[in-house]
């Protein structure tokens, strides 16, 4: 995913295999960096919000790739070209794309010549229109984000860790993983088993 970050500071680090790696700070937290050339461009990028391509990976976020100056449009763009194949000539869709009225109009028309009553045509262009109505955007929650959030609600006493848990509807291995990396960046400690405080 096309990402504009701001890059924080880095530091260089090596797997318990041996290989090399740089993480970066930036403004959507730590990531990680394993290749070479994106590193070292990107080290030359402290302070600079840049455009970065962002993989996900057992719950982490990483840089793949560093590809320039900040873009201005921080969507996904898809690597793959817009296919649009005939079939006569109506175009065949895919899933992400609109169906308008002028083309609900051309399918209609379309299949009235081959032979289909208008009531038929209506019919199929609905089903149509049904089987390539535009998926919903799959929603990828920021659970860093939000146990900060919610333990700068709770004040100084802080919060237990299945109270987070609970409370931001989290499976039991989302929690660990995402308090624990909070406590690896030192966002927030541990003053006693299970409870968590926010370090701000």
């Amino acid at each position: 995913m096309k990402q504009n970050l701001e890059i924080l500071e880095f530091e260089d680090k090596k797997t318990q295999a041996g290989k090399r790696y740089t993480r970066f700070k930036t403004n959507e937290g730590w990531m990680s960096c394993f290749d070479k050339k994106s590193c070292e461009d990107l080290k030359e990028q402290e302070g600079n919000t840049v455009s970065c391509d962002v993989t996900e990976q057992n719950g982490f976020n990483n840089i793949k790739k560093f590809l320039g100056e900040r873009s201005e449009d921080e969507e996904t763009e898809s690597n793959e070209p817009s296919q649009e194949k005939k079939s006569g000539s109506v175009p065949v869709m895919g899933k992400s794309e609109s169906f308008p009225v002028s083309m609900k109009v051309s399918y209609a028309k379309d299949l009235i010549v081959a032979g289909k009553t208008q009531e038929e045509a209506v019919k199929i262009v609905k089903a149509l229109e049904e089987a390539f109505k535009p998926e919903a955007p799959k929603v990828i929650r920021n659970f860093k984000k939000e146990i900060v959030m919610l333990l700068q609600k709770g004040g100084d006493a802080g919060i237990e860790k299945a109270t987070i848990q609970a409370n931001l509807k989290m499976t039991d291995d989302e929690a660990k993983v995402e308090i624990n990396k909070l406590l690896e960046e030192g966002i927030v400690y541990e003053p006693r088993p299970n409870l968590i405080k926010f370090l701000g």
